[in-house]
């Protein structure tokens, strides 16, 4: 990181790579909430065409593949909040997120700060030192540095970590649970890795729980991972799909995606 106090600091839109200056092509930060908290996935990229700057050191892409807690319920809190990784993982078991400019590489220190937020668009600086593998210049803890600005997600879905616990948080008053998480997964090792079931049909079962007014629901998985319905008893108050389910059971990994909101005719 001393390497970078050499420098001119880097400005709105650039991206620093040690001493090679990029302009920032795109940038976006996608999100989803666990238990009432932002989990926050941001992403870079930017590119040159500096004919100086060898051709495959050209373009570079930061981003974060599986995302961080910020333990923060709307973007408005971020804002002055720092996100502090000393090295690749942080106490969370986090990762610091991954460069890309010949290969996909580790971050190995960062961090992420939420400077600014304006008329739905986020302000982040991100900085820290990561693999690049090039040569010895630009080869392990290569500093890097960059201010760009993304549009606020205005949709999120709702995710639970089934390898945490069988419910989550939607708000104060409402929360969702899965009844048959054991029995669901005994059959989901089952089924082959491809996402294509067969003849098999898998259900989902889970319980709304609003205001202590429970409202009982289904997820139908036909013959796919991919291909499902979801049900909810009629009265509820909230529109409940289930968009997705992302698994590796035995890494312990398993992750249910819904979207939730209360329907129009029960917001006060």
């Amino acid at each position: 990181m001393s390497f970078l106090h050499h420098l001119p600091p880097v400005s709105q839109g650039q991206f620093r790579l040690k001493d090679l200056v990029y302009p920032v092509a795109c940038a976006s930060l996608s999100a989803h909430y666990e238990n009432m908290e932002l989990v926050v996935f941001p992403s870079v990229d930017a590119k040159t065409e500096d004919k100086d700057v060898e051709y495959e050191m050209r373009s570079v892409y930061l981003y974060h593949n599986n995302g961080f807690n910020t333990h923060c319920s709307a973007f408005e809190e971020l804002i002055g909040k720092k996100f502090i990784w000393t090295e690749e993982y942080n106490d969370d078991e986090e990762e610091a997120g991954t460069l890309c400019v010949q290969e996909h590489e580790e971050v190995q220190k960062g961090t992420i700060e939420f400077l600014e937020l304006k008329d739905e668009t986020m302000l982040v600086r991100w900085s820290g030192e990561a693999v690049v593998g090039w040569n010895r210049k630009y080869g392990s803890h290569v500093p890097f540095d960059t201010i760009f600005s993304v549009e606020i997600p205005q949709k999120l879905s709702y995710v639970l970590d089934g390898a945490k616990s069988s419910e989550m948080k939607i708000d104060t008053d409402t929360t969702l649970k899965i009844l048959n998480l054991e029995e669901f997964n005994r059959e989901l090792e089952k089924m082959p890795s491809s996402g294509f079931w067969g003849d098999s049909v898998l259900e989902l079962d889970f319980i709304l729980i609003d205001k202590e007014n429970h409202y009982n629901g289904n997820v139908i998985f036909d013959k796919a991972k991919n291909n499902h319905l979801t049900i909810l008893e009629e009265g509820c108050p909230r529109d409940v799909n289930f968009r997705g389910l992302d698994y590796n059971l035995r890494v312990n990994y398993e992750m249910f995606h819904f979207e939730i909101a209360r329907k129009a005719t029960d917001l006060s």
